[in-house]
């Protein structure tokens, strides 16, 4: 993958359960658009080293959700929210 991403395709297939490559391509782009979401919920640049392990679990996530539900029918967005919501920066 070319783009820096705070949580590996290996680590979230572990997070899945996926012991294949087969989706490999689906993961690495759920992964970025997660990262994405998780960058622009929070207010913050995501760098890979100094990310937060919570930061990082919502992102694998809802990555699952949105592997499991393609539909667009997700479900993990409450807990995304949840694990994010400390790290929201203040717009006061």
């Amino acid at each position: 993958m070319e783009h820096d991403t705070v949580i590996t395709s290996q680590e979230v297939k572990q997070w899945c359960r996926i012991d294949n490559d087969a989706d490999e391509a689906t993961i690495d782009l759920l992964i970025l658009a997660a990262q994405e979401h998780a960058a622009a919920y929070t207010g913050r640049t995501l760098e890979p080293y100094t990310c937060p392990s919570s930061i990082k679990q919502a992102i694998a996530v809802f990555v699952a959700d949105l592997y499991a539900n393609r539909e667009g029918q997700t479900v993990g967005t409450q807990t995304f929210n949840r694990l994010l919501n400390p790290f929201v920066l203040s717009t006061l």
